[in-house]
């Protein structure tokens, strides 16, 4: 279950990396329209997926409650994408122009989205670390705490 671990990580990377490429293409698409913003919020919703499924597969591996909860982290960090965004709507902005306090706000969804990017990039080690020790442990067989 630990490798499983492994891969459902790596893939909520790969898609934290997809999103910042949609958001690119969202960001640079001329004339701007707000169906270029399609994509990237679609990929909002794999995140969260992926993400849900790495927590299940972390709990299942006995990963730890640190680990697990790193595993949750980019769903809590994905809705406040979510929050930040309906805020800048909520005040006038939209995906094709934004100025004063919604730019602001917006500008803060992609310091947020840099945050979603740490998390699953520690997420990863996390689950390569867990995966290494429990083959070792395999190897050479589970440590003693008090070994003399």
């Amino acid at each position: 279950m630990r490798k499983v671990f492994v891969i459902t990580s790596a893939l909520v990377l790969v898609a934290v990396l997809a999103q910042f490429y949609l958001a690119g293409v969202g960001a640079f698409t001329r004339p701007a329209t707000a169906d270029a913003w399609t994509a990237h919020r679609a990929g909002a919703m794999a995140i969260m997926a992926l993400a849900l499924l790495n927590t299940v597969v972390a709990a299942l591996a006995r990963a730890g409650g640190r680990t697990i909860a790193f595993a949750a982290l980019p769903i809590g960090l994905v809705i406040l994408q979510l929050v930040l965004s309906a805020m800048s709507s909520a005040l006038g902005g939209s995906s094709t122009g934004r100025t004063g306090l919604p730019l602001y706000l917006v500008a803060l969804h992609a310091v947020n989205g840099l945050a979603v990017l740490g998390t699953a990039i520690t997420g990863l080690v996390n689950a390569r670390r867990l995966a290494a020790r429990a083959a070792d442990e395999l190897a050479t067989g589970p440590q003693r705490a008090h070994a003399a």
